[in-house]
């Protein structure tokens, strides 16, 4: 706990400290899996109603969900959410599990909360369980997150002299950049630096958290690094590293820590799309003419059924996590 002074009083704030010898934590986790990962009788929607297999696999998550975090979903929603026809609690306002449609998959979501609530070594179980034990894992979000108490490293003034020394431009763009707060009379009540877009794949959110949480004169300031599977595959080393890869987000944040590494993450939308114009030639080359005639005999969809995999979830290796934005360029 952070204490800061409030009008009303002392007040504790919860942080998550880093490991020694890191400078970032883990702030957000979202994830997917494939509900076979639970069996694969779970693929199978014959015997039972899909409400009855969307419960049965959820309460065959909850034990590894149990093992990893410490704890398990602890309620149903009335509604689904992020497009899944089904939501459950995790916890006591830990995060949420969705399941019901996108191609079979769960979400799972672990929230701020989640993360600082969450068993010690989550992270690490958390890894090996996408490693080893789920079935089409894959994260699509996770927030890294680096406090600064006193405010000598970071701060909102350091970060807009550094976005006009081009020290948040990765490329030949300079990112958007977003001022909220009283920027020209500071009134204690905290200022925030957004950098980039949320439609992205990185986004960066630099905040005056003391002030924010309600003492004017606590200088505890906060970056997190917001990554989105957008044009990017995200590494499951990012829970086992979470400096290396906040460090090599932005240039300027590698002057925090230089004795550590970066790790960079490629984006993926260039080569992605050059993957995908190279296997629509191949297919048109190689098998057009063969797909011509059959057009003559079948509908598209009775073509398409007919020569697709007869398992529904396999995937060129090249292709896995291509959007389909850049399928489509």
């Amino acid at each position: 706990m952070h204490m800061i002074s409030t009008t009303s009083g002392a007040k504790p704030v919860q942080c998550r400290l880093p490991a020694d010898n890191e400078i970032a934590v883990v702030d957000w986790v979202n994830f997917t899996i494939g509900i076979e990962t639970m069996g694969d009788r779970f693929l199978n929607t014959e015997d039972d109603t899909d409400e009855n297999r969307w419960l049965s696999a959820i309460t065959a998550l909850d034990t590894h969900l149990e093992h990893i975090f410490g704890f398990a979903t602890t309620s149903q929603n009335r509604t689904g959410r992020n497009f899944y026809k089904q939501s459950y609690v995790l916890g006591q306002d830990m995060g949420l599990v969705c399941i019901g449609g996108q191609r079979n998959t769960i979400l799972i979501m672990l929230s701020g909360k989640g993360c600082a609530f969450a068993d010690s070594g989550w992270e690490k179980r958390l890894y090996n369980f996408l490693n080893v034990i789920a079935k089409r894992p894959k994260l699509t979000r996770i927030d890294l997150a680096h406090d600064d108490f006193e405010g000598k490293n970071i701060n909102v003034d350091w970060g807009d002299q550094q976005d006009s020394l081009g020290g948040f431009q990765c490329g030949n763009r300079a990112p958007n950049i977003e001022y909220k707060g009283n920027w020209k009379r500071p009134n204690g009540r905290g200022r925030t630096l957004n950098i980039g877009s949320r439609e992205s794949g990185k986004y960066l959110r630099l905040y005056e958290k003391g002030r924010a949480e309600g003492d004017p004169d606590d200088n505890w300031q906060r970056a997190e690094v917001e990554f989105k599977a957008v044009d990017r595959i995200l590494p499951f080393d990012m829970l086992l590293a979470p400096s290396e890869y906040f460090l090599a987000s932005y240039p300027c944040f590698q002057q925090i820590a230089q004795d550590i590494q970066p790790a960079r993450i490629e984006t993926l939308k260039k080569n992605a799309s050059i993957s995908a114009r190279t296997a629509l030639n191949t297919i048109r080359h190689q098998y057009g003419k063969y797909i011509n005639l059959f057009k003559q005999v079948f509908t598209p969809d009775e073509l398409i059924t007919l020569i697709s995999h007869p398992d529904s979830f396999a995937f060129p290796k090249r292709l896995d996590h291509v959007s389909l934005t850049a399928m489509r360029m």
